[in-house]
């Protein structure tokens, strides 16, 4: 009897199955090199859930959108740009005003410090003032310019103006130093609080001064050379950085300090016997 021959099998070919699998790898490999090369962590994730899905895993976990982070402050508009410069820290603001003032080409006049209370605008007296006088140089003029329109952008903030002077003795009366140093603060005060700039005066409510003469020279300079006399002839203005951005009130309406705006004592009824 003649052989029958053998029917084929139905379907695809073997290799074929073996085929599909390898290309379907290399199609999640590819796909898994493509998300690498971006910084989007949603494309990571979905293209390694494909391919742990190809292998039999668990596919890629559902995605939700970016929730914002709570701590990163929202951008602010340029009329509020103000407001914000308020809660600056001290060294980042010490380092702006530092290099607005090197803009400006006023850092033989103006040196910026920061202090205890806060950011420290130190004027140079010989250059500030006209020599043994409180009367304000044009160099002087420009740095009390540029200072109250720094001022001017922390509203909130109390001001506080020493003068100091050297130990340089004066015949005929011992309190020349002290008085030279008070009459030249006082001199700063008036023109933040009355001329100003153009952004506006200061308000004499935030400003206080204060003299002391030749007895709180700076630590790091020699009171008796020429060069330690002439640094320690300065006024220096500083904007008070407190917590909430106001001066701290004592309950004692009489009593003052540096972190304290000028206070009138009418507002208050003083009891008898205080």
């Amino acid at each position: 009897m003649p052989r029958k021959e053998e029917e084929a099998p139905a379907g695809a070919p073997e290799w074929m199955c073996t085929f599909s699998d390898m290309m379907s790898l290399l199609l999640c490999f590819f796909i898994l090199l493509f998300a690498m090369s971006s910084t989007e962590k949603r494309k990571i994730l979905q293209a390694s859930g494909s391919l742990r899905a190809a292998f039999g895993g668990l596919p890629a976990p559902y995605l939700v959108e970016n929730i914002p982070d709570m701590k990163q402050k929202p951008e602010m508009s340029r009329p509020a740009q103000k407001e914000r410069k308020q809660f600056y820290g001290k060294d980042e603001l010490m380092r702006e005003e530092a290099h607005k003032v090197k803009s400006r080409n006023l850092q033989e006049v103006i040196q910026v410090t920061g202090t205890e209370q806060g950011i420290t605008f130190r004027l140079s007296g010989d250059l500030t003032f006209e020599k043994g006088s409180s009367e304000l140089t044009a160099a002087g003029i420009l740095a009390l310019l540029f200072i109250t329109e720094e001022l001017n952008q922390f509203s909130k903030n109390p001001v506080k103006i020493d003068g100091h002077a050297d130990a340089t003795p004066h015949r005929g009366d011992p309190n020349r130093n002290w008085t030279l140093a008070a009459d030249r603060a006082y001199s700063v005060l008036e023109y933040i609080t009355k001329i100003g700039a153009p952004s506006g005066c200061v308000a004499q409510d935030r400003c206080s001064y204060e003299s002391f003469g030749p007895y709180d020279p700076l630590p790091d300079v020699n009171p008796n050379t020429a060069i330690g006399m002439a640094l320690n002839r300065r006024v220096e203005i500083t904007l008070v950085q407190t917590d909430a951005g106001n001066g701290t009130f004592y309950s004692d309406p009489l009593i003052k300090n540096p972190r304290t705006p000028l206070m009138n004592p009418d507002n208050f009824e003083i009891k008898k016997g205080q």
